[in-house]
């Protein structure tokens, strides 16, 4: 029996017990991407009316030690959906679907792929209006009362935010147990460069293009919450405008479809902040930083054995280029660089 067989006949009690004794499942598609989740499409057919859903389920290991499980990623999506924040309805946290801990959620109809996105002629009024809508979506985010996100990792009592980040890292790149000498040299400038503290929020803690359902109208809903957690706001402010994000469209800075600055004004507009480039520049380096240790990580999944994926593996080839980004950021001839 295939994979899509037996997961069906695991999810068709839920189905039936959610939808009605007469309700089935029309289909079940794996869908391309999703490095540690799997996300199946599953289609309902039930006496209401058809129903398109996402299973999202444990692949097998973790970006980061602090990654979410699904019912904390759950709650984080229960959490942000009754604050209004464009996500999917989440529908019930399913804690064994043949071994594997899984959540439902309503599917958003549009394009997730990156280099789609910042490419497709049919998605250029979208890119248009990206940068600003991204904006308000994270501010939304940033709004959701920060003590209702307790059960989320964050900084120890006494511990600034962006502090946290910086210890999150340097544990993360211990955890490797390989010397990475760009890493490090990246983490002693963060070190030596520390940003001004600002209360925690809920941050993503992975937001950007590639995360986000698109339509021809722009932004539909943010997923993949299994990063979020209480940190700097700066966090997610930076993420999203990193090289990696831009998929080849270099010279539009925020995630290959527009101006970094676009997007941080409507952020600021919608939360009452006043958040400028010059002093995100910690927290681009730190970003770049994460997602270097995420692609070294990952492509050792892959050559230890644990999980042979030809995907893993491309993500190792990323390293050097994020490690010649991280050495360019914290050169002072860089034209960005703060010279602070």
């Amino acid at each position: 029996m295939s994979e899509s067989a037996t997961l069906a006949a695991a999810l068709a009690p839920w189905v039936r017990n959610r939808f009605g004794a007469d309700a089935g499942i029309a289909g079940l598609t794996l869908l391309a991407g999703g490095a540690s989740q799997q996300a199946w499409r599953l289609e309902i057919a039930a006496p209401a009316g058809p129903l398109a859903l996402i299973v999202r389920r444990d692949l097998g290991g973790r970006m980061f030690a602090a990654a979410l499980g699904r019912a904390d990623e759950f709650a984080v999506i229960v959490l942000a959906h009754a604050a209004g924040v464009p996500v999917p309805q989440p529908y019930a946290y399913l804690p064994d679907v043949q071994g594997k801990a899984a959540f439902v959620m309503a599917c958003l109809e549009g394009e997730t792929i990156g280099r789609r996105i910042v490419r497709e002629p049919r998605l250029a009024q979208a890119r248009d209006l990206l940068p600003a809508q991204m904006g308000r979506a994270l501010a939304a985010i940033h709004a959701v009362p920060v003590d209702t996100s307790a059960f989320l990792p964050g900084p120890a009592a006494g511990e600034g935010a962006a502090a946290y980040g910086l210890r999150m890292l340097e544990q993360e790149l211990a955890a490797v147990e390989e010397p990475y000498p760009a890493l490090e040299l990246g983490l002693a400038w963060l070190r030596t460069h520390m940003p001004r503290e600002v209360p925690p929020v809920l941050c993503h803690g992975d937001f950007r293009v590639g995360n986000m359902v698109v339509n021809d109208a722009g932004l539909v809903g943010v997923l993949d919450w299994e990063f979020a957690h209480r940190g700097h706001p700066g966090e997610d402010l930076s993420f999203g405008a990193i090289r990696a994000w831009r998929f080849g469209e270099a010279g539009k800075r925020y995630g290959g479809v527009g101006d970094v600055a676009v997007f941080l004004d409507a952020y600021n507009t919608a939360r009452g902040t006043a958040f400028a480039e010059r002093e995100l520049y910690w927290f681009e380096i730190a970003s770049n930083l994460k997602w270097a240790i995420a692609t070294v990580t990952q492509a050792r999944r892959h050559l230890s054995g644990q999980e042979p994926s030809l995907e893993l593996a491309s993500l190792g080839r990323m390293t050097a280029e994020i490690e010649l980004e991280i050495l360019s950021l914290i050169d002072p001839r860089h034209p960005r660089h703060p010279r602070g």
